[in-house]
């Protein structure tokens, strides 16, 4: 355990498309509240200040007829560039922290809440392991995360290697994790997994 917290903050990290969303949202249902990066960058990128410097980079292509980011579009230009992705992290990676500890912050105050979980995709990458507690590392063979994002977000096996490639090894994010889930085998599977490893995360704030 690397701190005093009230409740335990447990990290979940993967491979895009590991199904780390599936995972939190079981740990959603055993009571926790769940911090959801991906929705607190939805939030940023719809902020007026945010949109300006966006476009001041990359032109007004970027956006929507209604004059929201088209997220797709920003997508193809940061994960086609290392230097552009770092840009974009660069600006609102500092924004997500704060909204992040915040978010702690309030959920350990209510007492409805057993444990926070934080899904975040770029965990390490963002110098969030220190936030947390415990890391779990969300395991699914190639073959699964390639269908589920070709079903879900449209992508080739191109563009999953291409994102990967921008991020820290999958070995060395399984090496930083107490904990894995196997999620190949479906929900309820990896349900039981997760209600399974929670007990036993709970059983270590008895001791």
């Amino acid at each position: 355990m690397k701190n005093s917290r009230k409740k335990y903050i447990i990290g979940i990290i993967g491979a895009v498309g590991a199904g780390k969303s599936t995972v939190a949202a079981e740990f959603a249902r055993l009571g926790c509240g769940i911090v959801r990066a991906d929705e607190l960058n939805h939030e940023l990128l719809m902020r007026s200040e945010i949109i300006e410097r966006l476009v001041g980079w990359w032109g007004v292509g970027i956006l929507k007829p209604d004059g929201r980011i088209d997220r797709s579009i920003v997508a193809d230009i940061v994960f086609g560039s290392a230097a552009e992705l770092k840009k974009l992290t660069d600006l609102v990676h500092p924004l997500i922290e704060r909204r992040i500890e915040r978010l702690i912050h309030i959920y350990q105050e209510d007492t409805a809440i057993k444990a926070v979980v934080l899904d975040v995709p770029l965990l390490i990458e963002a110098d969030l392991l220190k936030l947390c507690d415990f890391v779990i590392f969300v395991k699914t063979n190639e073959q699964n995360r390639e269908k589920r994002l070709k079903n879900n977000r449209h992508w080739t096996p191109q563009r999953i290697k291409i994102i990967e490639n921008l991020q820290i090894s999958l070995d060395f994010k399984e090496k930083m994790s107490e904990y894995t889930i196997n999620n190949n085998s479906g929900i309820p599977a990896t349900a039981s997994q997760v209600e399974q490893l929670f007990l036993s995360i709970l059983e270590q704030k008895k001791r």
